[in-house]
């Protein structure tokens, strides 16, 4: 028996005119094996009039602006929250002036996602699984085999994406779930009646995202997909290398690592101090603070040439983009650890970034003129402003309606990590030089004031270790990194010394995998849970 997609969706064809623009009698009907004839001798025109809704889509799954849980509540609702949110459990960022309670102090001493009941760590394994099964439906129809008897330009982009997409999503798995010898289940196509799959091995799962995330380079080049200042989400070789890059330091594939960095590093460029540090630009109707989003890249991609993937306002579908980091837009705070402030020298303008003294008080936007909604809260020490924007691209000065704090763009991946992942993979492996690597993010951020050498809080360091110091400066707060490298590291979470952090415990990496969910246990016999 014939199969006929009734699921329109799933093809792209949503219209009667698609059916017609095909030629395909009667409309309405069709069954599997027209739409692989199509694709397997079609042109642009037909092949994207199949497969572009899905494709396209893909771009979509990598900031995911759907409901990732159902809740209302925002902390684990969204993807670019979900960024954010590990990154509380770590040394270098303090949750608030204020104590946290309840579920803002479970996700501070990540507790919540230590537990496989808990509601919390859910949305991150549904966020994974979403990636692989959204790149899944592609490959149903979207074979090696189909795509290469066509040769067609438009599915070797499209299959492209579907192997980055699956690859991503797995790499996310593997930061959030994966332990040193387990990976997770590993589906390569899409089915409801999907048999559950127990967990891989790591290495094997590690081996896998390196292998799609090659193929997806090689068929990117292959239809002419290059590099962007990435400001629409698109996926092409800058986020496909690095995605290559990152997974190839988990793997400890030196070598693959550094020829994806730089790549990167040779078609992205770093921001000069002008777009990378946070200005105060008072207005003359006596206001106190005002930070306006379209003055650095940070918020404005316009002003940011380090975008490997970003999304501008138009295109992120989603207007706190930064939620936490952006605390200007409402009354949660992301800071700094004093004791990481300090070892940003003071030549160094990342350090400008960031507010040793407290704010203090305000109501916005009364006496005080803060150009945001009127809510009183207080803002403590060693705020950050590498992301403020109280006022967004487009506004002016004075209430929501006009500053509008939300119009903001938003960039997951830059190039200052490519420098150093790179000068990481060769302090591990001795391949090349990894100071010099690190000299030329460094001298970028000093105005060619300071080196490895001269950095006064890395003298007497290994080379690694000057790595791991500027990753936390120069990648504070942006997506996870710290969570991840504390992992990748076996770096404990200790908050012991510091005058900020409202704990002073300490969280073992090894404690630092979240545990599978429940619904996932219920579900798949299969399955291993975390320990």
């Amino acid at each position: 028996m014939k199969k006929y997609l009734i699921a329109l969706s799933l093809v792209g064809l949503v219209t009667t005119s698609c059916y017609e623009k095909l030629n395909i009698t009667p409309p309405n009907a069709i069954t599997n094996e027209q739409v692989l004839e199509l694709l397997k001798n079609g042109n642009d025109e037909t092949v994207t009039t199949i497969m572009g809704a899905l494709a396209d889509g893909l771009n979509a799954e990598f900031k995911h602006t759907g409901s990732l849980n159902g809740w209302s509540n925002e902390y684990y609702t969204y993807a670019q929250a979900l960024d954010v949110n590990r990154s509380f459990a770590g040394n270098d960022m303090v949750l608030s002036a204020q104590p946290p309670t309840g579920d803002d102090l479970a996700m501070y001493n990540f507790t919540g996602l230590r537990t496989s009941d808990n509601v919390t760590n859910e949305p991150f394994w549904i966020r994974g699984y979403d990636l692989v099964q959204a790149a899944n439906k592609v490959f149903n129809l979207l074979t090696d085999e189909l795509v290469a008897a066509n040769g067609n330009v438009k599915l070797k982009e499209y299959q492209g994406r579907a192997y980055l997409t699956r690859a991503y999503g797995y790499l996310f798995l593997m930061e959030n779930y994966g332990t040193d010898e387990l990976g997770v289940p590993i589906y390569t196509r899409y089915t409801l009646a999907q048999e559950v799959q127990a967990r891989a091995s790591a290495a094997a799962t590690f081996d896998s995202i390196i292998l799609w995330t090659k193929k997806a380079i090689s068929l990117f080049e292959a239809a002419g997909i290059g590099y962007t200042q990435n400001v629409n989400g698109d996926l092409n070789l800058g986020v496909a290398n690095y995605v290559l890059a990152r997974a190839a330091l988990w793997k400890q594939d030196w070598a693959t690592a550094i020829t994806a960095c730089d790549k990167l590093i040779a078609n992205y460029s770093l921001m000069n101090e002008q777009q990378y540090v946070a200005r105060n630009e008072p207005g003359k109707s006596g206001e106190k603070y005002v930070y306006y989003a379209e003055s650095r890249g940070f918020t404005n991609l316009k002003a940011n040439p380090e975008c490997i993937m970003g999304w501008d306002n138009a295109n992120k579908g989603r207007e706190s983009a930064n939620y936490w980091l952006n605390f200007m837009a409402n009354g949660k705070q992301a800071r700094i650890d004093n004791r990481l402030y300090e070892k940003i020298a003071d030549q160094d303008y990342r350090k400008a970034n960031f507010q040793k003294a407290a704010f203090g008080k305000f109501i916005a936007p009364s006496t005080n003129g803060f150009a945001t909604d009127g809510s009183e809260y207080d803002i403590g020490s060693y705020i950050n402003l590498k992301f403020a924007a109280n006022v967004g691209i487009g506004g002016k000065i004075g209430n929501t309606t006009v500053s509008q704090p939300g119009i903001i763009d938003y960039s997951l991946f830059r190039v200052s990590e490519a420098y150093l992942m790179k000068a990481e993979a060769q302090a591990q492996s001795g391949q090349g030089d990894p100071k010099a690597t690190l000299n030329i993010l460094i001298s970028a951020r000093t105005n060619g004031a300071l080196d490895c050498d001269s950095y006064p809080s890395m003298s007497g360091m290994s080379a690694l270790d000057m790595v791991k110091l500027q990753t936390r400066i120069e990648m504070w707060g942006e997506h996870s990194l710290e969570f991840y490298n504390n992992r990748r590291w076996k770096v404990n979470v200790d908050r012991s010394g510091s005058t900020v952090h409202h704990t002073a415990g300490q969280i073992p990496y090894a404690q630092l995998v979240l545990q599978i969910p429940q619904q996932e246990i219920n579900t798949n016999n299969l399955i291993v849970q975390n320990p």
